[in-house]
């Protein structure tokens, strides 16, 4: 399984303290945070009533992403990227839940998201003033897919709702690789590869946005110039 984030901090910790990894390497690296969309995606799962109403759902999670950047940067995190998560109520996997759409994507989840990333991009504003020193760049992934969703064509895709891997409605109600699994032929022309993960191709066009992009996708600067700034520091 995935080790959660603290464990992974934990360890990072260690190795930092045994000296490791030198505190001047630390602070010229670039690090990426992106986490939340399996936290919203399963607060809508019919197992139990949730505990918590979606606003503090919400607010809980970024308080955990606060939480991380505070800790990163005692360690000698400076560059820190905070990507938003993308349009969550879009995924495949959606077909495993009673009360979601299939012909659309849901709403009610995409709102979450939605008050979940502006959350993150005013944490990222805030960044210079909790951090001196620091710099906080936010990655409007969300903002990104969605353009890549109203004009398919123009990115290659022939398909943008379904998975290429799975089956069953939407290719999300067979996860892929699970029996009964099956395979498109153009990979390339889908959006999604299985019900929750894009494809290769999506990966491409999402980081040459996040590396390269305009401030409609990453800002207050993008990763090619927040990595240049980080060598002329070092």
């Amino acid at each position: 399984g995935v080790l959660p984030i603290q464990e992974q901090l934990r360890q990072f910790k260690t190795l930092i303290e045994q000296k490791a990894i030198n505190r001047s390497v630390v602070e010229r690296s670039l690090f990426f945070l992106e986490s939340g969309s399996n936290d919203i995606f399963n607060y809508f799962l019919p197992l139990d009533t949730p505990k918590l109403d979606p606003d503090a759902y919400v607010e809980a999670m970024v308080k955990e992403v606060t939480n991380l950047t505070d800790q990163i940067y005692k360690v000698g995190a400076r560059r820190i990227v905070v990507f938003s998560l993308g349009p969550v109520g879009c995924v495949p996997a959606r077909a495993l839940l009673p009360a979601a759409p299939i012909k659309r994507c849901y709403g009610k989840m995409n709102a979450m998201v939605k008050k979940y990333n502006k959350g993150l991009e005013s944490l990222v504003n805030d960044i210079p003033r909790r951090h001196p020193g620091a710099i906080g760049v936010y990655g409007a992934v969300y903002d990104t897919v969605q353009h890549l969703r109203a004009a398919p064509t123009r990115y290659g895709f022939s398909n943008v709702s379904s998975a290429c891997c799975g089956d069953g409605p939407l290719g999300g109600e067979v996860q892929c690789g699970k029996e009964g699994y099956k395979i498109c032929q153009n990979p390339q022309g889908f959006l999604f590869w299985d019900y929750f993960h894009p494809t290769q191709h999506t990966y491409e066009l999402i980081s040459k946005a996040l590396w390269e992009g305009k401030k409609s996708r990453i800002r207050p600067i993008n990763v090619k110039t927040l990595t240049n700034l980080t060598l002329a520091l070092a």
